[in-house]
């Protein structure tokens, strides 16, 4: 049987493809610009400026994919604030991921439970949830994606290692969701 592959061999392999195909960052990556080879200047990956430029309304995977990445920022923000007002970011991100990650039965789209969810309480969820674990899966996924891009680009690396872990988790629960 083959070793599980990390969050972190799974962003390299990202950014391999995002080389030829450099707007696949805006799917995953919820912070900071990028510079690409061949594009002059930076471009912003928060794509909330282009969403305000554009009226018609989003389709509700990219509100939800959207939602995702203002809560893995929000959750991450915090997390380093905690780290360097000397508290223990583990116990955030440990936090997080016991949300995103519970055992079954589970809400439809496993949500940290401090953050605002992505639509008011007590409304339909706008996308088809006919398959409740594909939600499930694809938040996992892009919160994993998103956490090891703080991983990869955090120096500290005790601090590092704790965003590593967290992305290693939710991948594992998003593969396991999706079987």
């Amino acid at each position: 049987m083959a070793s599980p592959i990390s969050a972190s061999q799974t962003a390299r392999i990202v950014r391999l493809a995002a080389r030829v195909r450099p707007e696949m960052w805006d799917a995953i990556n919820p912070h900071g610009p990028v510079f690409a080879a061949g594009v002059a200047g930076v471009r912003s990956l928060d794509r909330s400026s282009e969403v305000a430029l554009n009226p018609q309304p989003l389709p509700p995977r990219e509100q939800l994919r959207m939602a995702v990445l203002q809560t893995v920022k929000g959750v991450a923000e915090t997390a380093i604030g905690a780290h360097q007002g000397g508290r223990d970011a583990r116990e955030i991100l440990q936090a997080v991921g016991d949300d995103m990650c519970p055992t079954p039965p589970h809400p439809k789209i496993p949500w940290p439970k401090n953050w605002p969810g992505p639509w008011p309480p007590g409304e339909p969820f706008p996308i088809d949830l006919v398959d409740p674990q594909y939600a499930t899966s694809a938040v996992q996924a892009v919160a994993g994606l998103a956490f090891q891009g703080y991983a990869d680009g955090i120096a500290d690396e005790k601090l590092s290692a704790v965003f590593g872990e967290l992305a290693d988790r939710l991948f594992g629960a998003a593969l396991a969701t999706s079987d």
